[in-house]
Order: C-alpha cells, then structure tokens, then sequence
C-alpha cells in the first residue's frame, strides 16, 4: 500500500459524510473526475471496494467498516499537523464557526457565550442559527455546514460518526402566565390548564406527527390534546404572554428565562395530576471536529455556559407528580 496517499484516506471519510462524490470531491478541492481516479487507486491497493454505490448515497463494505475509524483519526492527525498542531491562541484566530441550536432550548445561554468569545477571540466569526426543519441540523452536521449542533433529538443509533454530550434535561413544572392573566389566580386547576391556550416555544413539538408528551399523556388519560401555537424566538414568546392571556408550560429555568425578557410574568405549579414531561437535551458535533483545536475550545465556551437551575426568581416547588420523557 506505498501507494496510498493521505488525501485518498480523506476522500474516503468526506465520501461517507457527504454521501455524494461531487461534494467530497469538493471539500478536497479536486474535480470528480479526479476524485473518481483516485479512489480507484485507493480500492486497488486495497483489494476492496470499501465504499459502493447504492441508490442515491453509498454504504461502506465490510473491510471498509473496519478501516474508516483509522481513517478519521490518521485525517484528523494530518490536518492538525499541517494547520501547526495542537496549539490554539483565540486571541489571534480568525476561524470561522457555526452553532445551531433548536428553538426553545435556553440549557445554554448563547447570549452571554457569545459574547464571552467575542471577548477571547475577537476576530472570530461566530455564526448562531435555527437547524433545519427536516433534519433537525443532522444533515448541516454531515455537510460541514455546521459544526455544533444543540438539539432535543439524540443522534440515530447507527451515525459512528457524531459524538453527543448529554446536556441538563428540561422537566417541565411551571406554566408561565402574564400576572394579570383575567382567568387564572393564584394557583392552578387541571380544568383552569386545559381551558386555556397554549403557546410553544419550538415548531418541532408543534409539527411533531405524535405530539408532546404533555399531549400525549393528555390524550390517553382521556382529556384530548391542549390548544396551541408555535412562538419563538424567547424573546417573542415572553413578550406575547405578558400581553395576552396565553400561556405556556416552562421548566423552571425557562420559565426564569422569559421572565428575564419581560416583565409581568409569574410561575405558577402545573396540577398536580398533570405528570411533568422530561425532554433531553445534547451538544453533537463531527467527528471530523473531535480533535481539532479551535473546535475543542468552542466547545468548552458552550460547556462553560450549561445551566442545571433555574437562577433569580420564583423556584417555588410544584407537588409531587410523576415524570413522562418527551
């Protein structure tokens, strides 16, 4: 194999996570012509296919399955090597970053992350967006359009690929409400919760084919799905339930979060027949990223700002109730 170069090991790995030979082609800079020829070469010195085509992607062979992790790690090392190693100095780093994080989702705070790396690192471009709708982020995160990804849907089983970091979990025991909402007093009933309309802070539940969890305990016991709408982002949906009558169900943090936006908002315990619905929270990223410098200390500036309580304001505790996983 003292044929083998580093670039058609490369080729190999953008060819999985792109799933296409023109974009791995480009990310290498190569024509696809060339990039064909050269993985031809590689299958030769081989004496394997290692990827076939299939339909409109690819899928691995046996042997190739068994090499391609060597492959990430030799590509990895290569890459830190010829960018000058293991050394990172934010302070004069011009990289560039995206961050994509789902709507509704405050476990970390973005505002004040941000602006601590602006701070560090002030010729970064640091881009912060919405993932798709479709994908949820997963296919940004295999297109190298985004290199983290923080989300409520854990990678699928089979993605070898992304590694994921199991954020604080959001359990949701509060209902947050204007405190001059015309219906509802100081405490809250079951019927009080269902009569009225709800707002969502993420069009993934919102558009979701089996509902919330909320929804879907509510469907089964017997009382029907809640009314409700998507609003977002934070800001908006602080704003709207200060000024209407609308309510949402929060986690204590979000429910402090909103309340940071808005004045005029209160937390009150859901009912105490109302199970509290559980929805995970994850940092996901490429392995192609795994061991790169620059991105290990992103990383580290989002850990930095994970939040587990809810901070200043109202933490009253709700009444004992069991806990559904969205």
């Amino acid at each position: 194999m003292s044929s083998v170069d580093m670039r058609q090991l490369a080729l190999v790995v953008a060819l999985v996570d792109t799933q296409s030979l023109s974009q791995a082609a480009e990310r290498l800079g190569l024509t696809p012509s060339a990039a064909s020829q050269s993985l031809q070469r590689l299958r030769e010195s081989f004496g394997d296919e290692l990827v076939v085509r299939q339909g409109t992607g690819y899928l691995l062979t046996a042997p190739g399955q068994r090499v391609l992790e060597s492959f990430r790690e030799m590509v990895q090392l290569w890459h830190e090597a010829s960018s000058g190693g293991s050394f990172f100095d934010p302070a004069s780093s011009d990289a560039h970053f995206c961050v994509a994080c789902v709507e509704g989702l405050v476990e970390i705070d973005l505002d004040a992350c941000y602006g601590a790396i602006v701070t560090r690192a002030p010729r970064i471009r640091l881009d912060v967006r919405e993932p798709d709708l479709e994908s949820g982020g997963y296919v940004g995160l295999h297109a190298s359009s985004i290199d983290v990804l923080l989300t409520t849907v854990a990678p699928p089983g089979d993605a070898q690929d992304l590694h994921a970091e199991r954020l604080p979990d959001a359990v949701f025991t509060h209902c947050c409400l204007s405190v001059s909402h015309p219906r509802i007093g100081a405490t809250l009933s079951m019927r009080e919760y269902l009569a009225e309309h709800h707002l969502l802070a993420s069009a993934t539940v919102r558009f979701n084919a089996k509902g919330s969890a909320t929804d879907q305990w509510l469907v089964h016991a017997g009382y029907g799905a809640r009314i409700s709408s998507s609003v977002y982002p934070v800001s908006r949906l602080a704003f709207v339930l200060s000024t209407t009558d609308r309510v949402a169900t929060v986690s204590a943090h979000q429910g402090a979060v909103l309340r940071r936006h808005a004045d005029g908002l209160r937390l009150l315990p859901l009912p105490p027949e109302l199970p509290r619905s559980r929805s995970s929270r994850y940092m996901v990223w490429h392995h192609r990223t795994h061991h790169s410098p620059p991105h290990r200390w992103l990383r580290e500036r989002l850990r930095e700002y994970a939040v587990a309580d809810a901070g200043p304001g109202e933490r009253a505790e709700p009444p004992e109730a069991p806990v559904i996983s969205a």
